[in-house]
């Protein structure tokens, strides 16, 4: 069940982002991502008060866990900014690329309070072909 969440919320970055560079024709870089992050936060809002009755908290946290703020914002810009030049294809493929290599230093080092994972030699092979097939799809 988790791995098809977890397909599905790829298949909706995906069309997301190239939503989220069309809006960026109206309404500029900056504007877009301001209305999608409020809109988001309105549609969750609403989702809470209607179905969960969760009451919204966001103190007593550590101050760094604020930056996941900062990791979004710069997430849905840049994104929405590189597919219009590099293609919805190839900028998931470079962002997926990205998302494995920090994903396996962060479990080398056991960041973030994961569980730590070390890096061996078995994972070389699967970063060559996630390479070469970023390699392939750049030049097709």
């Amino acid at each position: 069940m988790y791995a098809l969440f977890t397909l599905l919320a790829g298949a909706c970055q995906s069309a997301m982002v190239s939503l989220n560079g069309m809006i960026s024709n109206y309404l500029g870089m900056f504007g877009m991502s301001l209305a999608v992050h409020l809109i988001g936060g309105a549609l969750l809002i609403l989702y809470m008060k209607t179905f969960t009755h969760e009451k919204l908290k966001i103190t007593g946290m550590p101050w760094y866990l604020y930056s996941a703020g900062f990791f979004g914002i710069f997430l849905v810009v840049t994104s929405s900014y590189c597919i219009s030049i590099l293609g919805v294809s190839f900028m998931t493929c470079i962002s997926v690329t990205g998302q494995l290599v920090i994903s396996a230093v962060i479990d080398h080092f056991g960041w973030f309070g994961v569980p730590q994972i070390s890096f061996n030699r078995k994972r070389i092979p699967c970063f060559a072909l996630i390479l070469a097939g970023l390699i392939i799809l750049n030049l097709s």
